[in-house]
C-alpha cells in the first residue's frame, strides 16, 4: 500500500542573478498529487472478511500542482548605518489554490492545503 505522502513525481527548480547588489531570484515547485483513496462505484464494494470495502486505501492520487515563488533583495555596502539588506519575498505568485492531501486514506487523517499568495519583506544588519 501506498502511505498517503508518497507521490510519484516532484521537482524544483530554482535560479537567481546577482547584479550591482541587487538579487532576483525565481523558484518553481511541482508534485504530482499526493495519495488518496480510490472511490469504487456504488454498489460495487469488495467483499473482504472484516466486511465490504467501498474504496482502495491510497488507490488514487490528488490533482498535481505547481507553485513560483519570486524574490529580490539589495545589499546597501555604504549606507549610513550599513551595510544591511532588504528583501521583497512573494511566495506562491499565481495564488494557485491546491490541496496537498485530503484526508482520506492510511496516514495523516487530516486535509490541508499548499499556502496562499504571502508577501513578505524582510530586513537584515550584521552587528559585530
Amino acid at each position: 500500500i501506498y502511505l498517503d505522502h508518497n507521490q510519484t513525481y516532484s521537482a524544483s527548480l530554482g535560479a537567481s542573478y546577482l547584479w550591482r547588489g541587487t538579487r532576483v531570484g525565481a523558484d518553481l515547485l511541482y508534485g504530482s498529487g499526493l495519495r488518496a483513496d480510490l472511490a469504487l462505484p456504488p454498489l460495487q464494494p469488495i467483499p473482504t472478511p472484516d466486511g465490504p470495502l467501498d474504496g482502495i486505501p491510497n488507490g488514487a492520487s490528488l490533482d498535481p500542482y505547481t507553485q513560483v515563488n519570486l524574490s529580490a533583495s539589495h545589499r546597501f555596502e555604504t549606507a549610513p548605518g550599513g551595510p544591511y539588506e532588504v528583501r521583497l519575498d512573494v511566495i506562491n505568485v499565481l495564488d494557485d489554490r491546491y490541496e496537498i492531501r485530503n484526508g482520506t486514506g492510511v496516514g495523516v487523517g487530516a486535509p490541508q492545503f499548499g499556502p496562499r499568495r504571502g508577501v513578505f519583506v524582510g530586513f537584515t544588519k550584521n552587528f559585530g
